[in-house]
């Protein structure tokens, strides 16, 4: 049954070695470095998702499990209906949904928390493809959002998710601090801080 395949022989590590780390983190990015470096492409990585009518708790565990921080919520459909976040099941938000319904938490699902698509902004692939690290932070910072999702079209012409990108992927791909990069007065100042090599 197993006749194609064969064990490869192992050998010990004798001593100490360095370890490998990314090209980028020799060469640290800049607002000038593509794009496409801090996009999250879904060509390559399977998205986290989760259904929609998913209790929070339990979305909250998955999220544990995946070493994750947000979740894109399917329907039951599997078409991608929006996107929850640790912050929203830990934070206000079940207690308004609670409030307003009288409800008890564990009556409270994803659907009930979510950025709902309707209200997630985009770009197209071929923006991102055109586009710089900064000119996407710019834009982050323009509409106030921290993440921007990434479309792009399937043969027949209609749209799909192709990924997403977010401010804190920026932030530490650049090294600095996700609230300095939204509290910095300019670019410049931010290029200052990433010359420096400035850590969060």
């Amino acid at each position: 049954m197993f006749q194609e395949f064969y064990p490869i022989r192992l050998s010990s590590l004798d001593s100490r070695g360095e370890l490998v780390t990314p090209d980028h983190d020799r060469h640290p990015g800049t607002l000038r470095s593509p794009a496409l470096e801090v996009m999250t492409d879904f060509e390559r990585s399977w998205p986290v998702k989760i259904c929609e009518t998913t209790q929070i708790d339990e979305a909250l565990e998955h999220m544990k499990a995946q070493h994750v921080r947000m979740l894109f919520a399917v329907d039951s459909q599997d078409q991608f209906s929006g996107i929850v976040s640790a912050a929203d099941i830990a934070g206000d938000k079940p207690m308004s949904v609670m409030g307003q319904n009288n409800w008890a938490r564990d009556q409270v699902e994803v659907r009930h928390l979510m950025l709902d698509v309707l209200h997630i902004k985009a770009l197209t692939y071929d923006q991102v493809r055109c586009a710089k690290i900064g000119d996407v932070m710019l834009t982050l910072k323009s509409s106030g959002d921290q993440h921007v999702i990434v479309t792009s079209t399937n043969p027949q012409g209609g749209k799909k998710i192709r990924g997403i990108i977010s401010a804190s992927d920026i932030s530490r791909y650049l090294c600095i601090s996700f609230d300095v990069m939204y509290q910095a007065k300019s670019f410049a100042e931010i290029e200052r801080l990433v010359s420096r090599g400035q850590e969060f």
